[in-house]
């Protein structure tokens, strides 16, 4: 059957499995993330380990400017012409996103030789640049693919490998090394991470190869690049300050401190990053929810659903701060005894994901309204706060100061979208929503569950 003929019922177990298999890969990453990061500290000096993960961040970041982030505009792209039988537009807009790689290596390996020269780069020796350089166009390639096969309909080969086939790399070659007894230095970590990448993007295209294989036989219409490439532009801050966002902060850090101090921080924000995954998972479970009752002009709906997201996510931070209080410092031992020193820095990140429970899901509202510059201003508002904060803080006082500064940047990033919020569409999407949840009582009838 078609899938546009697709049943109601069908379509809706389709779409609770992806979003499971989302969250359990989710889930998987940031385990698995965390297991490389305690064997990378253990195996490594602070000072050693906060380099490598600088230098990972920062490839990171710099992989955005191959594609201009062309690839997060492929639902808005790919998915109508699809459906309007526009074939050779869809074929266009992957071919250009693939060549974007190319045509900007040489660009970009200019700029970090001369980054490199002046001391910018957290790059000691030629292998080191040589592997962020490696990294930098696979986590490129890892990214536009997923986001390609998630436009085409086939999510699950596209952003599950991605999600899982890099830490797990990373976990078991670290774990291979240090059963091994295999000294390694910054750059070789730097190595493995793109390999993994590359990994990653070789599983990629083995499950995709039938999904792409329209692009042999289909004319590539690619005269609107011009809009893509600026669509794609109008959407980075929000991809930095959300899906780059630890390693945005790891880099800017990385401006002022030290690579022990790079190292401390890495860890400190590893852990919050648990309570800041409960966070989003919960706006991700509500907010189709949300959309729907705002499409549907249901305002006693929408802001019932509002106040269930905040009660349920300002009852997982209670019990995620309780937990860190209780054991974020033998936490912090576990990584080696010189981290117990990020234990205020630890305490000082915790207010990311209050501040995110706090102001709410502006930036989901916004968006589905069609508000895309408002939440454009509060996502450049969040990246530019971090680029100046984080390393100015940092200078000042350390890994407290850098802590500091990536809280006051996210603080200040939620505050803009939450005020354009209010302002354009009279909506309050933070704990003062809790509110109505005193209404819904009253009603037996109203309980919305997500």
């Amino acid at each position: 059957m078609d899938d546009a003929k697709a049943p109601p019922s069908r379509e809706h177990r389709a779409g609770l499995v992806d979003s499971l298999l989302l969250i359990v890969a989710r889930v998987g990453s940031n385990l698995l993330s965390l297991a490389w990061t305690l064997l990378l500290v253990r195996m490594l000096a602070p000072q050693a380990a906060g380099v490598a993960l600088q230098a990972i961040s920062v490839a990171q970041i710099a992989s955005i400017l191959m594609t201009l982030n062309m690839e997060s505009g492929a639902m808005r792209c790919i998915v109508p012409a699809r459906e309007h039988g526009r074939m050779a537009q869809a074929a266009g807009f992957i071919c250009v996103n693939r060549r974007l790689v190319l045509f900007t290596l040489p660009l970009l390996a200019l700029l970090g030789a001369a980054a490199w020269t002046t001391g910018l780069l957290p790059a000691e020796n030629p292998q080191m640049l040589a592997a962020m350089a490696l990294a930098m166009v696979l986590v490129a390639l890892a990214r536009l693919t997923a986001r390609h096969a998630t436009a085409l309909g086939v999510m699950r080969k596209g952003l599950l490998p991605r999600l899982l086939t890099g830490p797990l790399v990373l976990t078991l070659g670290l774990s291979l090394a240090w059963a091994a007894g295999v000294p390694l230095k910054p750059w070789h970590v730097v190595v493995l991470f793109a390999l993994s990448e590359g990994l990653t993007v070789l599983i990629q295209n083995a499950l995709l190869r039938a999904d792409f294989a329209f692009l042999r036989d289909t004319p590539s219409d690619s005269r609107a690049w011009r809009a893509w490439m600026g669509l794609g532009l109008w959407l980075t801050p929000g991809l930095v300050m959300t899906e780059y966002r630890k390693a945005i902060l790891i880099a800017t850090a990385g401006l002022a401190l030290g690579g022990a101090q790079v190292s401390l921080f890495a860890v400190a924000f590893s852990i919050v990053n648990f309570i800041n995954f409960g966070v989003v998972a919960v706006d991700v479970a509500f907010s189709p929810r949300i959309a729907q009752a705002m499409a549907a002009d249901q305002p006693r709906r929408r802001d019932r659903l509002l106040a269930s997201s905040a009660a349920i996510k300002l009852a997982g931070l209670a019990l995620g701060v309780v937990i860190v209080l209780v054991l974020g410092t033998m936490a912090l031992g576990w990584f080696g005894p010189e981290y117990r020193a990020a234990w205020p820095a630890l305490l000082i990140l915790l207010l990311i994901p209050a501040l995110s429970v706090a102001f709410g899901p502006a930036s989901v509202i916004l968006a589905s309204r069609g508000n895309g510059r408002a939440d454009f201003a509060g996502n450049l508002t969040g990246a530019l706060a971090c680029l100046v904060a984080v390393p100015a803080l940092g200078a000042l006082y350390g890994v407290t100061g850098a802590a500091a500064g990536a809280v006051a940047s996210h603080g200040l990033g939620l505050a803009v979208m939450n005020l354009l919020c209010r302002r354009r569409l009279g909506i309050d999407p933070s704990l003062a929503s809790l509110r109505h949840l005193a209404g819904s009582r009253a009603r037996p009838g109203a309980q919305v569950a997500p």
